[in-house]
């Protein structure tokens, strides 16, 4: 199995250099760390993140709070942080709060700070107590998706987005608008569904559109939930809107399910707008406001691993992170227009 002291022979450097370049340590040139990490890569060389751990005070790994792994956003953002800390030689400690039964949280302080270096934090909300006890740990930690009180995190400013996908129907000259959204039980973090219910009311009131109560359906962030609530106004014999943003993609892709059954046509009759841009939104043609969650994962991974090399004790400003709104075929003119 090829060593630190074979990789330093091979390059003529010495042991330490070495071991400062595969960690990202700072003081080492770029040629010289892609040279190391060259060499290493070529011959399958493991780190010993035990060793690395008793000399430098680190454990070489970063953990990763998430609500569930079931949900297409989380699995994004984890993938993406999976693959920075990869580039960086670092782990990933998984706390998937899901094998709990959600309330459960399956870390602990001493856990933490045997195992961790830093941590991410996926949409999850803490009790006053949790927060401290996070605090007392001292590891540098930041969110992704869902703020998270008191501290940093990576996420599209989400009643910006709402804002952008309401416009886009009333542009196109609907009146008639409803909301598929509620909360997302599994998410474990209320603020988004709750910030994102309220940027759609609001923009119907400045265009003076009125929001009508039955047209506001708890689509529970799931596919089969928001299905669910479609078939519900659809037999209750309402009027129907003439379009509807579904505050997921993934609630979108239940409600174009239930009105295709009733042969309803999308967007003739009714248009449907998302918000995320799920991996089957393009294959639905489904008109939504664009994230990137595995940038997202990826740029978490970087501002944490940039405060452990920096040693500050305040974060820098997190700028909200970019979304588009991709016009495609659900969204169209109201009927009669």
């Amino acid at each position: 199995m090829t060593s630190l002291i074979d990789i330093a022979r091979e390059l003529g450097l010495s042991k330490s250099t070495v071991s400062r370049a595969l960690r990202g340590m700072p003081g080492i040139s770029p040629a010289t760390v892609e040279a190391v990490r060259g060499v290493a890569e070529r011959d399958g060389y493991i780190p010993s993140l035990a060793a690395s751990g008793l000399t430098t005070g680190r454990h070489h790994a970063i953990g990763v709070v998430v609500p569930s792994l079931r949900r297409w956003f989380y699995a994004s953002v984890v993938s993406g942080i999976d693959a920075a800390l990869a580039e960086a030689n670092y782990d990933v400690v998984l706390f998937d709060l899901s094998r709990g039964g959600g309330e459960e949280r399956l870390f602990h302080r001493s856990l933490l700070r045997r195992r961790v270096d830093g941590l991410i934090v996926l949409s999850t909300d803490f009790a006053a107590e949790e927060l401290r006890q996070l605090d007392e740990v001292g590891l540098p930690t930041i969110g992704v998706g869902g703020p998270t009180h008191g501290m940093p995190r990576v996420g599209v400013d989400d009643h910006a987005v709402v804002v952008t996908a309401t416009r886009h129907l009333i542009g196109l000259g609907h009146r008639r608008i409803g909301l598929v959204g509620g909360v997302d039980a599994e998410g474990l973090n209320s603020t988004v569904p709750q910030i994102r219910s309220a940027a759609f009311v609001d923009t119907l009131a400045e265009a003076g559109i009125d929001v009508r109560d039955e047209w506001m359906l708890s689509g529970g962030y799931r596919f089969g939930v928001a299905k669910q609530a479609m078939d519900r106004l659809l037999a209750s014999g309402e009027e129907l809107p003439t379009a509807l943003l579904c505050t997921s993609d993934e609630m979108a892709a239940g409600v174009l399910f239930a009105l295709q059954a009733a042969g309803i046509v999308v967007p003739d009759e009714v248009s449907v707008i998302g918000i995320d841009g799920h991996d089957y939104a393009e294959a639905l043609g489904l008109t939504t406001v664009q994230q990137e969650p595995e940038q997202q994962g990826r740029d978490a991974a970087g501002w944490v691993l940039g405060h452990l090399v920096g040693g500050s004790g305040d974060w820098p400003d997190v700028p909200p992170a970019p979304y588009e709104l991709v016009v495609r075929s659900t969204t169209g003119a109201p009927p009669g227009d």
